[in-house]
């Protein structure tokens, strides 16, 4: 899904796995350059410098959250989270460098003229779109999940925990396939504001209750309504929540409720990988 602004396996793998204990005077960059990795999207056009080393060090936080955290749901969505991108479940890549069906989804939500027509096949990884879209994507777009594919522009200015927040976030999306159920005319991106809402909240929830170790489902459901409001969606949660429900507080519940094993009529919170999608082709 797409961020606004405010926010090949073994070849691509950016650093080394965990090894020996930290050595003294290390620093946090070098740390995460040591023990983390991730997989890029772009074999051709990887991540490199300041937007490689924020990734790694938000892959630092992520890990330090599983390891310390007291609460145990947080510790699972960190841990979890974690996994699903060093074991490359999710690839990770720059926004310059999206190309194929991705790129051309980043432009319908864009409302650019160069993918105006009918989309290019769900494994084109070759279009590109014109300047126009070029300058447009790097101006105004921060962040975007498509499939298993999460998409950055990251700088120096690129807070490293909010960095780690989305990633948590983005994850979540692509663990529930949100674009499948995000949009009522996929093609041309018409969005089905229940759905798209229930995604988002879902998602925010699981950002908030990473985020902070005092944080409650109560807090962040409330954290989460506050940031879907921003999207304007057109949403009534009574067409969707059982017994007519319009609260956002019980679809968090609901989503709490299902973990670790109940049914999830409203997506899983945790990224687990017995949940994960089994691939990521068109909807359908």
């Amino acid at each position: 899904m797409r961020t606004v602004l405010a926010a090949i396996f073994g070849a691509l793998a950016l650093a080394a796995c965990a090894g020996a204990d930290d050595a003294p005077g290390e620093s946090e960059d070098e740390i995460a350059r040591r023990t983390r990795r991730y997989v890029d999207v772009s074999a051709e056009a990887p991540m490199t410098g300041v937007p490689r080393d924020k990734i790694l060090r938000a892959l630092v936080k992520i890990d330090r959250v599983a390891r310390e955290s007291r609460d145990p749901l947080r510790r699972a969505l960190a841990a979890e989270t974690l996994a699903r991108i060093e074991g490359g479940d999710v690839l990770l890549g720059s926004i310059q460098a999206a190309r194929g069906i991705d790129r051309w989804h980043m432009c319908k939500d864009e409302k650019a003229k160069a993918c105006d027509g009918p989309p290019p096949a769900s494994d084109d990884r070759a279009w590109t779109g014109d300047a126009a879209l070029a300058r447009t994507l790097e101006e105004d777009l921060a962040g975007y999940q498509w499939g298993n594919r999460i998409y950055f522009t990251i700088s120096s200015a690129t807070d490293v925990n909010e960095l780690a927040a989305t990633l948590v976030h983005e994850v979540n999306h692509v663990a529930n396939r949100s674009e499948c159920s995000y949009y009522r005319a996929i093609d041309a991106h018409v969005v089905e504001p229940d759905r798209a809402y229930v995604e988002e909240h879902r998602a925010f929830l699981a950002e908030c209750l990473f985020g902070d170790e005092a944080a409650t489902v109560a807090s962040c459901s409330r954290y989460a309504a506050s940031r879907v409001d921003e999207y304007g969606f057109d949403a009534k949660l009574s067409r969707v929540l059982p017994g007519g429900s319009n609260d956002p507080a019980k679809l968090a519940e609901l989503v709490v409720a299902a973990e670790p094993n109940g049914d999830a009529p409203f997506g899983r919170l945790v990224p687990r990988k017995r949940d994960w999608p089994r691939s990521f082709g068109a909807c359908r």
